[in-house]
């Protein structure tokens, strides 16, 4: 806990110092707090049941968070791929996400990333290097974009939102904008969503965002020369009590 509260000052300081980095277009007071909740996905590849999995965020004091996947795949995919697990430490600085630590847990492929505000560094996976301002390891930035959109609640959000995923063995930059509004049907019921999707030209990615499930994806789609491999539908939504 002290760790998190001397990183929580650092990036105080850091934020006042470059300014929030990531969104552009319109803007509304900062997020004060990111709702907790518990939410349960589907997962498809090419059409093939994969499993559930399992996404939580808790609330790690007063500014700060853990965001945690665990997959329950179905028997034949987990004597071949395993459960892996993910997990996102993080802090809610001036409506910004601020990345702590990441962790992803399977097997020989495992590595963790620390965020180090003080020194502008990650360090992790054998090496050290330069944090960028716009920073976000490849699960907590569901919680990044999250609070972009609630900031311009209840309005679709309006520009674009880039930021740089920091993996194991790179860095790479992203742009997110709204695509428009749907209404999108999956297990867990049928929901009004905004369309956010990446900007490239040969992959596809796209998130449905639905404010009566907290701001999170209802849906998800990802792949690649035009074909969507990886589909996961929202099965079940828990608001926490704290949120």
């Amino acid at each position: 806990m002290m760790r998190i509260q001397r990183w929580v000052q650092a990036a105080t300081l850091a934020a006042a110092a470059s300014g929030p980095g990531g969104a552009v277009g319109a803007a509304g007071d900062p997020v004060q707090a990111l709702p907790t909740f518990t939410a349960v996905y589907t997962a498809t590849w090419n059409g093939i049941r994969l499993g559930e999995i399992t996404l939580e965020l808790q609330r790690e004091g007063t500014y700060c968070y853990r965001y945690h996947s665990t997959a329950k795949p179905r028997a034949m995919v987990r004597v071949f791929y395993g459960e892996p697990e993910e997990i996102s430490h993080f802090c809610l600085i001036d409506g910004q996400v601020r990345p702590v630590r990441f962790q992803f847990k399977h097997g020989d492929e495992s590595f963790e990333l620390d965020f180090d505000a003080v020194k502008g560094e990650v360090r992790g996976a054998g090496q050290t290097r330069t944090m960028p301002n716009n920073a976000q390891d490849r699960f907590g930035m569901h919680q990044a974009v999250r609070a972009w959109v609630m900031q311009q609640a209840p309005e679709p959000p309006e520009g674009q939102y880039t930021f740089t995923m920091v993996e194991d063995d790179r860095m790479r930059e992203y742009t997110l904008e709204v695509k428009g509004e749907e209404s999108v049907k999956v297990p867990a019921g049928r929901y009004d969503a905004f369309l956010i999707g990446r900007i490239e030209t040969d992959r596809i990615s796209r998130y449905w965002v639905a404010p009566d499930a907290g701001y999170m994806p209802v849906k998800v789609e990802s792949g690649k020369d035009g074909k969507v491999q990886l589909r996961m539908e929202l099965q079940q939504y828990t608001a926490h009590d704290d949120g």
